[in-house]
């Protein structure tokens, strides 16, 4: 069935998924590798492109992130764009600006609401980290 307006940025659902963003974002900069695992659906379709790697798989970003002594840099979050599509499904999109250092990027992520417990069955499919130049910021 398809979307309709109405069922764009329902403002509880929108409110739910900004919640469990901040708490990945905490994790993120906090460096709490597991907390971040659990946030990823597992399964061969979900995916992470990083700055400078490509992940295919709930398997391969587990094991990636295992293989970072540094999960993010200190970060800022300069805007945080949260949409939701009905009840199950949502888009986080923000710009960064790393505190400890030059620079800042862009990160993308495509959430479902899943069977799965905590963070009210919300997990990442789809995640995506690019660089943005100086020249940009």
């Amino acid at each position: 069935m398809p979307v309709t307006s109405d069922q764009i940025n329902i403002p509880a659902v929108k409110d739910e998924l900004s919640a469990i963003a901040e708490r990945y974002e905490a994790a993120l900069v906090g460096n709490d590798r597991l907390a971040l695992d659990r946030f990823f659906l597992p399964g061969d379709d979900t995916l992470r492109f990083g700055l400078a790697d490509e992940q295919y798989g709930y398997d391969a970003v587990v094991a990636f992130r295992a293989s970072l002594p540094l999960q993010s840099p200190p970060r800022r979050i300069l805007r945080c764009e949260v949409s939701t599509y009905g009840n199950d499904w949502g888009t986080v999109n923000l710009e960064f600006r790393y505190t400890d250092r030059q620079g800042g990027g862009r990160q993308s992520q495509t959430w479902v609401r899943s069977d799965l417990p905590g963070h009210g069955g919300w997990r990442i499919v789809a995640a995506h980290v690019s660089p943005k130049s100086e020249a940009q910021a």
